[in-house]
Formats: structure tokens, C-alpha cells, sequence
């Protein structure tokens, strides 16, 4: 990656360097269309660069007869259009990525061939790698950076200010892309360190949310050291609960064995025993045991169906809302090449000659604060699950509003703490919406599904000028104004 110009004018800059920003790229290089990409991934790799690159053979096959199987929506909160897209494009956008990465079957998936047999993680980033070499061959420019903030003139997002080695830049574009990734960097037991902060800028420029509350839960992970516990991983350990052999725990693995175990052992098992310490003892050593947050369902929520924040910024991959499925085993990966193929149709058609429009790079970003995503790791982790209260979320979402007008009173604005804050609130805001348990999606208060609920989506909106965050609950697809 190159940064001799710290100025860059583009038809479309895509903020994010993993699989999703990744296919995209290449699809809109494919069609000429001037693009950038800007990543960070020195400081935070995306997790599909450490993914398997894995694939579910069922995806790639899909039909109309098998897709309410393979696509199950455990919160019936799905963005409607996923399923018809996946039928539709699934194996066109496979085979135009096995031309670039050999894959193979295995079981009843395919996996990218490496050096050595058999899935190994890390085959992700060389899928990824790949295929932004072949973008930058088809012209495509990728800058390294860190994305400090949307530059708007009223309702149009201008381009985008980022900072690399201390030193500011600008992208001017007609179109914006988050391919940024989730924010599971704000829990304790999340996987990854992305603290979502780029959701909070689209909010703070005026954008929507929705369903930060649902997440896919890994059964089984060691929540110290925020990572899954993969079969190999397990090969001779003893897991145990309160010290004695975990019984009950490996029966549920053994009774839910199959495409939805984690769901299953979370709901069947976990929620019931989160209290209880578990350990595991591994081959490399004893760790705790338990359910680690891992892939997020909520994210951007489109300008066509919030009814707000600007029409020219768009999401890809973790950072669009839409994906709630009961298994995400092999599923992402092709979920975002085929969202990626759709919004380089739909950027095609969009693109026009680079904007003329300019705005000053400004000065190098203050440093984020680095004792916030610890202290709200902490705080989240007093309320979440079964230590869950409505006084105390209610006492989280102050705090996070008190430490936002600390942050935007200070003359050096902060403005990635401010958007981390943003996401942090509107994360509590909507758990509390929900007054329900559904899919993964747990609260002690109201265990079972709510039917008045179905089809609904939390959407968080943030009114900058009175430093609120508000919620409302809508049907999925429609459009909504919080």
C-alpha cells in the first residue's frame, strides 16, 4: 500500500480491508469504477483475516426449496431481501472467487487450499490477499490508515479524514463504504479489538442503527483470552464446572451436535449456567471456560429504510445490519462476497465523474482515549445476561451520555471516544427495547419470546444537538424515523 498523496479524489472509497471490503473492491474494479480502498489493518486486522475462509457447500447450492434451512433466521429479523439475494447470486459470486483461491470440499464444506492440507485459520487472509492483489492489478488504489471521520455538506457525505503515522489525508468521493467490521471489541467476552467507532460516526453524521442487541455466541471459547475453542483445541482436554467433570455440558454437546450446536448448547445450557464457573483444561494450559460473543447482527441501517443519515454512505460485511442466522459456520464469508457483487451493481450505476467538491484534511486526530474501552468492557460486563438490570443498564446509558459531553466539552474533541460512546449507549438502549429472550439474544427478565415482537428491529438513532440517544422498534424493511 502506498501514501505519497495525503489527498485523494475517487468515485468510491471502501473503509475496511477484509473480505467484505475486499470482494468489493475488486467487483467495482472489475467494472472501472474509481476506487479506493483505506484500511488499518496493522493496528486491527479484520477477523476474516484470521478466519478459515471456510464456505457451507449447502450456501453455495442453495434453491428456493433449501434456502429457509440453510438461511434460518433465528430472530426473524433478517433484512428480508438476504435470503432472495444469497438464491440468486451464491454460486455466481463462488465461482467468480474459486477463479482467484483453489477451494476444495471437505465434509460439507469447501476450503481454500494452502501450503498445507486440511482448514486452517489464517486461510482467510490469504483469500483476502488475493483478491485485493488482482484490485490493485485492475487499477484499484489502497492507502493504509486509520478512518478518523465522514466529512458532510448537509445531507452528502463529502468523503472521508484519516490519519496515517501521524500525518492527516483526505478521500473525496461520491460514495462511502463501511467495511469496517462489528464492535465486539466492546465486550469482555468478545472476539477481536474493533470498537465499532466508525458505527458511532455514522450515527453522529446523522445515521441509524439497528439491532446492535443480537449476536452469534461461540459454545464454547475462553473468555480471558477472548477467543473459540476450536475441535483440535479440545483434543484430550477435561472440561470442567465448579471444579467436578462438566457433565452436564458435554451432554448438551453431544445431544446438539450438528449446524446450530451453538446456538443450541447457549440456549439449552449457558444461559442457565453462566454464574458457575467453568474451566478448561487444555493441552496448552488451564483457562477459563464459557461462551464468547463473536459475530454481530445489527449494524448500519440504510438510509431507504431508517429514513435518516446520508443516502451516499452505504455498508458491506459485519458492519451492515441484516445477517441473523441460527449458524454462521461457513456462512460469511459468502454472505459478503455476494453483498459485495450487489453494491458494486448498484455503485456502478450510482458512479459519476470524481467529485469536485474539497474540504482540508485538518489536523492529525487527538489520540483516542485509552482507558475507555477497558472501563466499558467492565461496565457492560456488571450488566450483561443474567447480571442484567434495568437500573443498571439504565445507569450504563447515563454514564456513557456524561462521558460523551466530558469528551465533546474538551477543546481537543476525542471524536473516536465520542462514537464509541455513541455505539455503547445505543447497544444498552436497544437490549432494553427488547423485552424478550430470542435467539441468542438473552435477558432473565423476560425469558421467552415476545410474538408481538416478531419481524421487529431495534433502530438507534443519536441527536447530536441534545447529546440523546433514542430508540424505536419497526418491522424489518420498512422504513422507520426514531
Amino acid at each position: 500500500m502506498r501514501n505519497e498523496a495525503r489527498s485523494t479524489r475517487s468515485q468510491v472509497v471502501i473503509v475496511g480491508g477484509g473480505i467484505a471490503g475486499a470482494w468489493l473492491a475488486y467487483r467495482l474494479a472489475q467494472r472501472a469504477v474509481r476506487t479506493v480502498l483505506i484500511s488499518d489493518d496493522d493496528q486491527k486486522p479484520p477477523l476474516s483475516l484470521g478466519a478459515a475462509g471456510l464456505i457451507n457447500q449447502d450456501t453455495i447450492n442453495s434453491t428456493d426449496r433449501t434456502a429457509p434451512a440453510v438461511f434460518s433466521d433465528i430472530s426473524t429479523t433478517q433484512d428480508p431481501r438476504y435470503r432472495a439475494r444469497m438464491i440468486e447470486r451464491a454460486r455466481d459470486e463462488f465461482d467468480a472467487l474459486s477463479r482467484l483461491v483453489e477451494y476444495a470440499p471437505i465434509g460439507e464444506f469447501v476450503y481454500p487450499l494452502g501450503p498445507t492440507p486440511g482448514i486452517r485459520l489464517g486461510a482467510g487472509g490469504d483469500v483476502v490477499g488475493r483478491v485485493l492483489a488482482e484490485f490493485t492489478e485492475l487499477g484499484g488504489t489502497r492507502l493504509r490508515g486509520r478512518v478518523t471521520d465522514l466529512v458532510m455538506e448537509g445531507d452528502t457525505c463529502l468523503g472521508v479524514r484519516y490519519e496515517h503515522d501521524g500525518q492527516p489525508g483526505k478521500v473525496l468521493a461520491g460514495d462511502v463504504v463501511l467495511a469496517s467490521g462489528g464492535f465486539t471489541g466492546l465486550f469482555a467476552d468478545g472476539l477481536g479489538s474493533d470498537n465499532g467507532h466508525l458505527l458511532g460516526t455514522f450515527a453522529r453524521r446523522g445515521g441509524s442503527l439497528a439491532n446492535l442487541e443480537l449476536f452469534n455466541w461461540v459454545a464454547l471459547g475462553d473468555p480471558e483470552r477472548r477467543c473459540p475453542l476450536y475441535p483440535p483445541d479440545l483434543e484430550g482436554a477435561r472440561l470442567l464446572r465448579s471444579g467436578e467433570p462438566a457433565t452436564e455440558l458435554m451432554q448438551a454437546l453431544a445431544a446438539f451436535a450438528g449446524d446450530s450446536i451453538d446456538l443450541d448448547v447457549y440456549t439449552r445450557y449457558w444461559i442457565d449456567n453462566l454464574d458457575v464457573p467453568h474451566t478448561a483444561e487444555l493441552v496448552s494450559g488451564t483457562g477459563r471456560l464459557g461462551p464468547v460473543r463473536g459475530f454481530s447482527m445489527g449494524g448500519m441501517a440504510p438510509a431507504s429504510e431508517s429514513g435518516t443519515g446520508p443516502a451516499n454512505v452505504h455498508a458491506t460485511g459485519e458492519a451492515e445490519y441484516g445477517m441473523s442466522l441460527d449458524s454462521l459456520t461457513g456462512k460469511p464469508f459468502l454472505s459478503f462476497i455476494v453483498r459485495g457483487a450487489e453494491l458494486a451493481e448498484t455503485l456502478a450505476k450510482r458512479a459519476s465523474d470524481e467529485p469536485t467538491a474539497d474540504f482540508d484534511a485538518g489536523p492529525a486526530a487527538p489520540s483516542a482515549d485509552t482507558a475507555l474501552q477497558p472501563e466499558i468492557r467492565r461496565r457492560l460486563a456488571a450488566v450483561q445476561d443474567n447480571r442484567f438490570t434495568t437500573e443498571g443498564a439504565h445507569d450504563f446509558a447515563q454514564w456513557c451520555a456524561r462521558e460523551r459531553a466530558r469528551h465533546l466539552a474538551d477543546a481537543s474533541t476525542d471524536t473516536e471516544s465520542v462514537d464509541v460512546l455513541i455505539v455503547a449507549e445505543s447497544y444498552i438502549r436497544a437490549v432494553l427495547a427488547r423485552r424478550e429472550s430470542r435467539g441468542f439474544f438473552y435477558r432473565p427478565d423476560f425469558r421467552v419470546p415476545d410474538p408481538e415482537l416478531d419481524n421487529q428491529v431495534t433502530r438507534c438513532r443519536y441527536d447530536a444537538e441534545a447529546n440523546e440517544v433514542h430508540v424505536s422498534l419497526s418491522p424489518a424493511g420498512a422504513t422507520a424515523v426514531v
